[in-house]
């Protein structure tokens, strides 16, 4: 059976120090602090935006710490099953992740990074996963994120939220 298997990066597979600052529009001043759990039930207040700059330097992630998931990720890359990261993150940062996996014994088969685009998160990992499960007989994939885990349900698909 062909099995890939998917994970998401912050508060999935690693913890970073890095933070989505919420600022407002008219002076810049920041009002808010978000750790990236509290980014996934957070409402934007009015005439605010979040500024994602700390989620595009490398240096968080290079300094990331594992989370107890990465012993399954380790698992299944032994096994030979290929490993995807689907983070919300921009793709300046793919290859530290890239290079943040390979310093704990995983290479992955793509780091797909879907921060940045016209579209949601979510409806942009949609796409991401739907192009995966069409290659695979079985797919596994790990969020923190009730959301992201619940964007679409596949019979190839096994979503579990962590």
């Amino acid at each position: 059976m062909n099995k890939a298997f998917v994970f998401d990066f912050d508060d999935t597979l690693a913890t970073t120090d890095a933070l989505t600052l919420v600022r407002t529009h008219v002076h810049g001043n920041v009002v808010g602090r978000l750790t990236p759990q509290q980014m996934n039930t957070h409402k934007l207040p009015p005439k605010c935006y979040y500024d994602f700059r700390e989620f595009e330097d490398d240096t968080f992630v290079q300094q990331a710490n594992p989370l107890w998931l990465l012993a399954l990720v380790k698992e299944v890359h032994a096994e030979g099953h290929p490993v995807f990261i689907l983070t919300a993150r921009q793709h300046m940062v793919s290859d530290a992740i890239y290079v943040w996996l390979k310093k704990h014994g995983v290479e992955a088969a793509t780091v797909c990074c879907v921060g940045g685009g016209e579209d949601t998160i979510p409806i942009s990992k949609k796409r991401v996963l739907l192009d995966i499960v069409e290659k695979h007989d079985k797919v596994y994939f790990y969020d923190d994120s009730e959301e992201n885990v619940n964007i679409f349900r596949h019979e190839k698909l096994r979503s579990y939220q962590v």
